[in-house]
C-alpha cells in the first residue's frame, strides 16, 4: 500500500483516508482486518472511516459486527468531484467580483498608489511569479543580464503559462546570447513551448507586463539578487511601458523557432548559427554557445557560406535574410496581439 500513488488530495482526503478507501475497494473488512491490510493502527483506521463515511465513500454493513464496505468509486467519487467543481465555480465567481471591485478602486486611487514598491529578494520573486501565473492572455518581457537565477534553466513558471495557452513575447538583449548555456538551456525549451522571441542591442531594462494590467520593473539589481522592484498599475506609465515594448519588438530581429525543419530550410544547427551571427556575436561567444572549438566553428561557418553561395559573412547574412532564415520585421508590418 505504501507504493499507491495518492491523487485524491483535492477531494479533501489525506494519505491515510485514501489508503483506507483503497483497502476497502479490495473487499469489505472489519477495523482490525482493514488495519492489517493497509498497515495502519485501529485508531488511524477508525478516524479515516469517520471521514470517508461523512463523505459518502464508505458505509457500515448491517449487523452486530463492525464491518465496512466501499461505495462504488464511479458513483461516490464522481459526486465528490462534481461538488468540488461547484465550489471552484463559486470561488471563481467571487474572485471576479473582487477583481471588479479592485478595478473600480484603482480608478479612484491617488497617483502615489499607482506604483507599488516591493523590497526584498523573496518578495520580488513571489510577486514576479504571481504576475505571470495570474496572466490570462499575454505576457511581454524585456530580458537582459545579469541573471540572479541559473540562465541555463528555462523559466518553469513561463512553461506552465504557455501550457495553459498564455502567449509570451520576449525581447532579449544581445548580451543574453553570450551567457554560457543560455541558448540551449533557456531559449530552446522556451521557444519549443511557443514563446515568440526577438533580440536587439540595448534593451534598457528587465520588465514583465501581464495582460496590459500590471508591469513589474526591477529597481535595484546586483549580479546575484534583485533587491527591489516597482509594480505599475493601470496608468499612463503602464501605457508608456507597453508602447516601449511594442516599439522595441518591431525593431528586434526575430529569433528562429526551434521545431521547424522543412525542406530547403536550415538545419537546427544552421538556424542557431545564423541567429547568433546576425545578432552580432563574435566567434568566441558563438563557440561557447554551440560547444565547438574556434577552428571547428570557422569550418562550419565556411560550409554555411558555401551553401548560401556567399563570399563574405555579410553576404551570408543577406542571403539568410532573403531565404527567410533570418527575417527582420518590415517597418510597416502590423503586430497582432492575441
Amino acid at each position: 500500500m505504501a507504493k499507491i500513488i495518492l491523487v485524491l488530495d483535492a477531494l479533501g482526503l489525506d494519505a491515510a483516508d485514501q489508503v483506507v478507501y483503497r483497502g476497502l475497494i479490495d473487499g469489505p473488512a472489519a477495523v482490525e482486518e482493514l488495519g492489517a491490510r493497509v498497515r495502519l493502527t485501529p485508531r488511524q483506521v477508525r478516524h479515516s472511516l469517520r471521514v470517508l463515511e461523512s463523505a459518502g465513500l464508505v458505509s457500515r454493513k448491517p449487523g452486530r459486527r463492525e464491518v465496512y464496505l466501499a461505495a462504488a468509486p464511479e458513483i461516490a467519487l464522481e459526486a465528490l468531484i462534481l461538488e468540488k467543481e461547484a465550489e471552484l465555480s463559486r470561488a471563481r465567481a467571487t474572485a471576479r467580483q473582487y477583481a471588479e471591485s479592485h478595478q473600480r478602486a484603482l480608478g479612484s486611487r491617488h497617483p502615489t498608489e499607482l506604483v507599488e514598491i516591493v523590497v526584498g529578494r523573496d518578495a520580488v520573486a513571489q510577486r514576479t511569479d504571481q504576475l505571470q501565473r495570474g496572466a490570462r492572455r499575454e505576457v511581454r518581457v524585456f530580458d537582459r543580464p545579469p541573471y540572479v537565477h541559473d540562465p541555463s534553466v528555462p523559466n518553469h513558471v513561463e512553461l506552465e503559462a504557455l501550457g495553459r495557452g498564455v502567449a509570451y513575447r520576449a525581447v532579449y538583449d544581445r548580451a543574453s546570447l553570450e551567457v554560457d548555456g543560455w541558448w540551449q538551456g533557456h531559449y530552446e525549451p522556451i521557444a519549443a513551448a511557443g514563446e515568440q522571441s526577438r533580440v536587439m542591442s540595448g534593451v534598457p531594462m528587465k520588465m514583465v507586463v501581464a495582460d496590459d494590467r500590471l508591469a513589474i520593473v526591477p529597481l535595484r539589481i546586483t549580479s546575484s539578487v534583485i533587491e527591489s522592484c516597482a509594480i505599475v498599475h493601470p496608468s499612463e506609465l503602464l501605457d508608456a511601458l507597453s508602447a516601449l515594448f511594442e516599439t522595441l519588438w518591431r525593431l528586434g530581429l526575430p529569433l528562429p523557432p526551434t521545431d521547424q525543419n522543412p525542406e530547403n530550410a536550415p538545419t537546427p544547427f544552421e538556424a542557431r548559427l545564423v541567429a547568433l551571427l546576425t545578432a552580432g556575436l563574435g566567434d568566441e561567444a558563438i563557440s561557447r554557445q554551440v560547444g565547438l572549438s574556434h577552428r571547428t566553428l570557422q569550418r562550419r561557418v565556411r560550409e554555411l557560406m558555401t551553401r548560401l553561395g556567399a563570399q563574405t559573412r555579410f553576404q551570408a547574412g543577406m542571403q539568410a535574410a532573403f531565404r527567410g532564415w533570418a527575417r527582420p520585421p518590415a517597418p510597416e508590418e502590423k503586430e497582432t496581439r492575441p
